[in-house]
């Protein structure tokens, strides 16, 4: 479909008072949360390597109220029209949303390559469910006033001036009750994963869409998926606007990740048995891991055991750690180190994880499903909880997680299993952990994510922290 051409209604002046994209800049097409416009992006106008591109869309400027809602693939089709017109075919382009906008602009994204219009250099979403999931603050749309601002304080943080102030009421409530009637239209369907990253931003202390919950949008790329948190809420926009600025600009500019800050831990995701390169590199092992290798029979295990060991070099080369060949360095205890910086590895089947502190201990566990074992349904993404217990879940889902915990505290401690990734037996654990919140065992904090066909967990030795977890393709090398 040429959307230069398509029978899609297309509105004047999608774009505002924002200056064009600056001369180097790829353009930043914003789409705001429920009830937003383009003034919430207003504080990123300067914001070092960012052309934002806030897009006005309906249900402002004095659409009425009690129009019908618009169709929600009517609306996506007509942004991306906006979109290809404006950079036609010209200029490297993103797409950033924010919660309800993150949603419109995955859509958005997808029409763009029923177009042909080449895809952009990344989406952004943030502090918004995966669009595979209902998005369950859209049952909101129907209650009355009074309950409706209150919900929307209590879930999402609204002002709380809206119950008291008329003028506010009747300039927000409009717009949000529109778009939450978006949402409410809203179904999806499935389609190839984007071509283009997705990085995903979330807010710590997000209560409607907690950073786990995030995760679940790593299903919607085949390319490199990325989220970070920020210790913020929902509307981190607002309170934040530097710091979610500079993210984005970061990701844009193609910067690679420095070692972690002091409050900061980095997880690494590789599915090995799609890494078929890391797999075969066995010139990249050092003489022990090849004598292992070697003792390992031909096939699976054997490929899976050399991408383990090559992904962690290649990883450790990334931070500046590299052994250059030799024999990984493992501390008293049996956690493994480099100088300052800490990491842990967790596998199971040709899942691999590998979290990443600096000057500070960390463990990582990883728990899969039996295949073919009754009741243990593949946990995934879309597992709900602020990085903990999703109602619903089974009691072999809990004793998934349970286990991940207690595997992450073994290794954080030092005294946890399979220290080189050679798949030696686990010792007691020296606590055990419950599955249903972040856990505090011994000083520790423990924290849960969800993953397509598995479920993983992250000790750490700190009540707060911010997190950078990232899905690693083919080619791992620095």
């Amino acid at each position: 479909m040429d959307l230069a051409t398509s029978r899609t209604p297309a509105r004047e002046g999608w774009f505002g008072a924002f200056p064009p994209p600056r001369s180097g800049d790829p353009a930043l097409f914003c789409l705001p949360y429920a009830g937003g416009d383009a003034t919430a992006f207003w504080s990123w106008r300067d914001a070092p390597g960012l052309s934002p591109q806030p897009l006005h869309l309906p249900g402002r400027d004095g659409l009425s109220a009690h129009v019908p809602p618009p169709d929600p693939r009517a609306v996506a089709r007509a942004v991306a029209r906006a979109v290809a017109e404006r950079v036609a075919g010209r200029r490297p382009y993103a797409i950033y949303g924010h919660s309800m906008g993150a949603r419109l602009g995955f859509e958005v994204a997808r029409e763009l390559r029923r177009a042909g219009v080449a895809p952009p250099l990344a989406l952004f979403a943030g502090a918004s469910h995966p669009p595979h999931l209902d998005e369950p603050v859209a049952a909101l749309a129907g209650l009355d006033e009074d309950r409706f601002i209150g919900r929307l304080i209590a879930r999402v943080g609204a002002p709380e001036a809206l119950r008291d102030d008329p003028d506010l009421r009747e300039m927000l409530l409009p717009a949000i009750r529109a778009d939450l009637a978006w949402l409410q239209g809203y179904r999806y369907a499935e389609e190839e994963p984007l071509p283009s990253p997705v990085v995903a931003l979330a807010g710590e202390d997000d209560r409607e869409v907690p950073p786990g919950l995030m995760l679940g949008w790593a299903r919607h790329t085949s390319s490199r998926f990325l989220l970070r948190t920020l210790p913020a809420g929902h509307y981190f926009l607002n309170t934040h606007p530097d710091l979610a600025a500079a993210m984005v600009a970061a990701e844009l500019a193609g910067a690679p990740p420095g070692p972690p800050e002091a409050d900061e831990v980095h997880v690494w995701l590789a599915r090995l048995d799609a890494m078929p390169g890391a797999c075969a590199a066995v010139d990249e092992l050092s003489p022990g891991e090849a004598r292992r290798a070697a003792g390992l029979p031909p096939g699976t295990d054997r490929r899976r055991y050399v991408g383990r060991r090559v992904t962690l070099r290649r990883l450790l080369a990334r931070y500046g750690a590299d052994p250059a060949g030799g024999e990984i360095p493992v501390a008293p205890g049996g956690g493994p180190y480099a100088g300052d910086l800490r990491f842990s590895v967790g596998h199971s089947g040709g899942i691999l994880l590998v979290a990443v502190a600096r000057g500070q201990a960390v463990g990582v566990g990883v728990e899969r499903p039996r295949p073919g074992a009754p009741g243990q349904d593949a946990p995934g993404g879309g597992e709900r909880g602020p990085l903990g217990g999703a109602p619903g879940e089974t009691e072999t889902r809990l004793a998934l997680r349970s286990r991940a915990a207690a595997e992450a505290l073994r290794k954080a401690a030092g005294d946890g299993p399979d220290p080189d990734g050679s798949g030696a037996p686990p010792r007691t654990p020296r606590a055990a952990a419950g599955p249903e919140r972040p856990e505090r065992p011994l000083g520790w904090r423990v924290t849960h994510l969800p993953l397509d066909g598995a479920t993983a967990a992250v000790a750490v030795r700190r009540e707060r922290w911010r997190l950078r977890f990232e899905t690693l393709v083919e080619d791992a090398r620095p």
